[in-house]
């Protein structure tokens, strides 16, 4: 290797870092904690963009608006060009993948026992939480891989 050329670091933990963003105000932070984190490490990013399936939770949603789910792709779209130009503008591949299903199984499907999850952890009331569980909440029991949650 030649004196002024740098190397990109290696990490041995983890291979690739998926970022679940869903366009929130805490989703840039997470974004910008895994673009920072992949720089520093030599890996890829893989910026997750999930819309959950109206059919499963509001059966109705589809017949009162059948363009809702090309409008929520369209706003995914959108975001994840920004996180990739963000990742862009810091020398990080960022690859953007638009998922369809509900978030907690498709961020874990998405990502191998070697990867790191970067996510956000909204906070909710005690009561809903009881009942519902969180997406974060859900993906760190679950999910082999390694998660670290941006507050």
């Amino acid at each position: 290797m030649k004196k002024n050329q740098k190397s990109k670091p290696k990490n041995k933990d983890f291979k690739r870092i998926i970022a679940a963003v869903d366009g929130s105000k805490i989703s840039k932070q997470v974004a910008k904690k895994a673009i920072d984190l992949a720089k520093n490490t030599g890996v890829d990013v893989i910026a997750l963009y999930v819309i959950q399936e109206p059919d499963a939770v509001y059966p109705e949603l589809s017949t009162m608006y059948p363009d809702a789910i090309t409008l929520m792709k369209k706003e995914g779209r959108s975001y994840l060009d920004k996180v990739k130009k963000m990742g862009s503008t810091m020398g990080v591949n960022v690859k953007t993948k638009i998922a369809m299903g509900y978030p907690d199984q498709e961020i874990i499907n998405e990502a191998d026992k070697n990867d790191l999850i970067v996510m956000g952890c909204k906070g909710k009331s005690a009561l809903k939480e009881i009942l519902m569980g969180s997406v974060c909440e859900k993906v760190m029991h679950h999910s082999t891989s390694p998660v670290m949650i941006v507050r």
